[in-house]
């Protein structure tokens, strides 16, 4: 049973509480009711159901499965649906993520960008193809969740690789980028690998929809329109 009581005077300070990227992702920190909950989803050390948060906590479902989706928006938590045992549409699992490492990949992406700025006779086109093999890769990962629109796994996707996005049903906003050292001196290029990405992973999906990103489109963020074919 986890720990209820507050934090010990002169510990050390919770990372998740001073982790700046985390409070900007969220605009916010914790209430006390989803951090109870965030605490309860990392003591389990695997995937757990809503149903059995609800019923461990003694809240409500709806107040369960609120605090969850703030928490996976925020990226706090990941998600997967259960093993189908019949009708109807599978139920999340829950599993808590760690604070994130620096990334070691950046130093590599921006040694890749500029040896194929220096070198290719069309590298946007290079790069976009590129990412169109690595969207159709990933694509392939998240086949089990044969249910899920395209715009949701491109969105689950978009989230998985550190962009923070946010779905307004007319854009995606992208408040992260994971590249963004490699991505402002070489943007074209980084910039076309994620646009590649996301039109991979719909074209693997047979989705038809129409995508563009617009980088650096507002200060500390970017654009994605995904719209269906007409």
């Amino acid at each position: 049973m986890e720990n209820r009581e507050g934090p010990t005077r002169g510990a050390a300070p919770d990372p998740r509480r001073t982790d700046a990227r985390r409070v900007a992702a969220s605009g916010r920190r914790h209430s006390p009711t989803r951090e109870m909950l965030l605490r309860m989803v990392e003591a389990q050390g695997s995937a757990v159901s809503t149903a059995a948060l609800t019923a461990a906590s003694g809240l409500h479902e709806n107040t369960v499965r609120g605090h969850l989706e703030q928490l996976y928006a925020d990226g706090y938590v990941r998600r997967e649906r259960e093993n189908s045992t019949g009708r109807g549409r599978p139920a999340w699992l829950w599993t808590a993520v760690t604070p994130e490492p620096a990334n070691p990949y950046i130093g590599l992406a921006a040694a890749l960008a500029a040896t194929l700025a220096r070198t290719s006779t069309d590298p946007v086109a290079q790069a976009r193809d590129a990412g169109r093999a690595w969207g159709a890769q990933i694509a392939a990962t998240h086949a089990a969740d044969r249910l899920a629109a395209p715009r949701e796994v491109v969105v689950d996707v978009m989230r998985e690789q550190g962009f923070a996005p946010t779905d307004t049903g007319q854009t995606v906003v992208l408040r992260r980028c994971p590249l963004i050292e490699a991505a402002t001196r070489y943007p074209d290029i980084v910039c076309a690998v994620h646009q590649g990405m996301i039109d991979g992973i719909l074209q693997a999906r047979g989705s038809s929809a129409r995508s563009r990103l617009i980088p650096f489109s507002a200060p500390g963020e970017c654009t994605l329109h995904l719209q269906a074919a007409q």
